[in-house]
């Protein structure tokens, strides 16, 4: 026995939706790292069939993962290209992925192609990109066929900082100069947060409608909150979860008060109770940070976790609750949000997500 973690496909064509707006060609999914855990399969397949058509990925391998499942759609690797690792020019052409151009040295490597490409700058994130101020400089000798200027908000989840009105500054004269060597270039700019502010908040647009621009959209399509802070509501509250785990009680058992439990007997029983033993621990993708604050549901009442999780197991106390063997609990999902488990773990939705362990059942559902 294993846990069973379930993916709602109609919740993602939801969330797909409430981005889009009716507008799909301007919004690409990041489903890369498996998308974030779900199976990329399954999840590319059927934003595929909503109307999704440019996806981006990490790494090379991911790219010819995808392929398999998408041959039409268009491929965005971010990692770039490279003569030394996995990212060479042979892979990307033979499997028509596109590389994401980061350094003067993949750009003049790519140069020697006719391949499209799509090129990126850093704005103030100081992570992967070409220095913004001088980029237009760097390339200016360079034989590119270049379709797409990439920058990252770097705090568009913190809803009230207007950090990400200073990228898209910095990144205007950039735009506007590369534009005129490359007419058909796009921006892609905004993440899900950036995304969800710059339909509500004018100040973000550096296009124009005149310009096509490209949105990357991962975390808020898998049903997380992509703000942090300071949001108002209204623009997240229209996303549905899409990620359920739950475990399978493998033992129900009976303690006294006073009765240690776990590994290290950290916790002590306050009083006598009934404990059910899940099938799901840490190797499955479950925080141990969880063991303090976490809770599982069942039967319209919230359980607290108790005691240390372990490797393959979760102790619940569930008290008076009609649970036997064989019984399913929420870990994650309708109830608790993945929003929720990553509180509660410290982390944030992201690692919550692409934790999860290959182990875990899937289920695919169109609900």
């Amino acid at each position: 026995m294993n846990g069973r973690l379930t993916i709602n496909l109609g919740a993602l064509a939801h969330n797909y939706a409430e981005f889009h707006r009716g507008n799909p060609k301007q919004f690409a999914a990041v489903v890369k790292a498996n998308s974030y855990g779900l199976g990329v399969a399954a999840v590319a397949q059927k934003l595929w069939d909503e109307g999704c058509r440019e996806f981006f990925v990490a790494f090379t391998d991911e790219g010819k993962t995808l392929r398999q499942v998408l041959g039409q759609a268009k491929i965005y690797v971010l990692a770039g290209v490279s003569p030394k690792t996995q990212q060479t020019v042979a892979e990307l052409l033979t499997h028509n992925l596109i590389p994401v151009l980061n350094t003067v040295e993949q750009c003049r490597y790519w140069s020697a192609t006719a391949a499209p490409a799509a090129l990126h700058v850093d704005t103030g994130m100081a992570r992967l990109g070409m220095n913004v101020d001088s980029v237009v400089q760097d390339i200016s000798d360079l034989n590119l066929d270049l379709e797409l200027l990439v920058s990252h908000f770097a705090r568009a989840d913190e809803f009230e900082h207007n950090f990400s009105v200073l990228q898209s500054q910095r990144l205007t004269s950039a735009f506007d100069a590369l534009r005129q060597r490359y007419p058909r270039l796009r921006l892609s700019l905004a993440n899900s947060a950036g995304s969800l502010t710059l339909q509500g908040n004018g100040e973000l647009k550096v296009q124009g409608d005149d310009i096509d621009h490209l949105d990357r959209v991962g975390i808020g399509l898998y049903g997380g909150n992509p703000f942090t802070s300071g949001a108002p509501k209204h623009y997240s509250e229209n996303l549905q979860a899409v990620v359920s785990l739950h475990g399978e009680v493998l033992q129900v058992r009976e303690v006294d008060a006073g009765t240690p439990v776990g590994y290290g007997s950290t916790y002590i029983m306050p009083k006598a109770s009934r404990l059910a033993i899940l099938d799901v621990g840490y190797a499955d993708g479950l925080p141990r940070l969880l063991s303090k604050g976490g809770g599982a549901y069942f039967g319209a009442q919230y359980c607290n976790i108790v005691g240390r999780i372990s490797m393959d197991a979760t102790i619940v106390d569930v008290g008076e609750l009609d649970v036997a063997e064989g019984d399913w609990l929420e870990l994650m999902g309708a109830h608790i949000s993945v929003d929720d488990v990553a509180s509660q773990a410290q982390t944030i939705p992201f690692e919550i997500l692409t934790g999860l362990s290959p182990r875990l059942t899937k289920v695919y559902i169109e609900d």
